[in-house]
């Protein structure tokens, strides 16, 4: 079983990728552990069992309205990817 993503180098696209499979994520960005869930409610950003954003079965919305300092998932992917690294994927 083959994958077509590249987890070593951590992109936006790799990102949309694994959201659309439907994956849940854990990445380390600034030596904090998040983690983006996949439940039946939708996804949420979580750090330390905290949800960081509301629920939401759209994954374009999602990365617009979760938030790490400020930035939105989709901005942090893309202009701080050397920053970030994926962990286990689930």
């Amino acid at each position: 079983m083959g994958q077509d993503y590249d987890l070593q180098n951590v992109t936006f696209e790799t990102l949309m990728q694994l959201l659309e499979i439907g994956h849940e994520i854990e990445f380390t960005y600034k030596n904090k552990e998040y983690f983006i869930s996949n439940f039946k409610d939708g996804r949420s950003l979580i750090l330390n069992s905290e949800e960081l954003c509301d629920y939401t079965h759209d994954n374009n919305k999602f990365v617009q309205m979760a938030k790490i300092d400020g930035m939105t998932i989709e901005e942090l992917f893309k202009k701080h990817s050397d920053e970030i690294e994926f962990g286990t994927i689930f």
